[in-house]
């Protein structure tokens, strides 16, 4: 405040809120901070869960190189991250050196695509009544869920892995097909 004058600045504000992403790893993604009233204050960014101090203002304080910060000259920040990795999902804080300090937060979350393995090879044969048993299995973050699709005749869904059809009838040939879903 002006002494004898009546007036004082206008506190800091968020002008909206830091987005939540998630996305698959070797994506790039940013943060967009909008502040009015800075004033003399700075911004920073920050990995809250680890208390890492990224970037002051446009100052990068971490040496990584996938890693930078821009200001626009009036009132929006942005964090950039390049190529994501598993290790950099968190939550990342734009932060207001006020006192108390201001702060609002971002979550990041990256994604593994699956990667479907076929563990058995192309073919499998049973006598007639017998069971063909299949199997195939998917690795990915977050973990995906495998299900099975007959292209002719009925659909059938297996819940898991492994794929069990019983009762087949003679001459009976058909695809089948191991399917992934990634629940975000």
């Amino acid at each position: 405040q002006l002494q004898g004058s009546g007036y004082s600045e206008p506190e800091p504000e968020f002008l909206s809120p830091l987005e939540n992403v998630t996305l698959a790893q070797g994506r790039d993604v940013h943060f967009t901070c909008t502040v009015n009233h800075l004033g003399g204050y700075k911004v920073a960014w920050i990995k809250s869960d680890t208390k890492t101090i990224l970037a002051i203002h446009t100052h990068m304080v971490t040496l990584n190189p996938r890693l930078s910060v821009t200001h626009n000259g009036h009132n929006t920040w942005k964090l950039y991250i390049s190529n994501v990795e598993p290790k950099d999902s968190g939550t990342y804080m734009c932060q207001i050196n006020t006192d108390p300090m201001m702060s609002q937060m971002g979550h990041l979350s990256v994604v593994i695509p699956p990667d479907i393995a076929d563990e058995d090879g192309s073919e499998a044969s049973a006598p007639e009544g017998g069971s063909v048993e299949l199997h195939c299995s998917a690795a990915g973050v977050p973990e995906p869920t495998i299900s099975w699709k007959r292209t002719a005749g009925r659909n059938i869904v297996f819940r898991d892995e492994d794929g069990k059809e019983e009762k087949g009838k003679s001459n009976q040939i058909d695809l089948y097909h191991c399917k992934w879903v990634l629940f975000l």
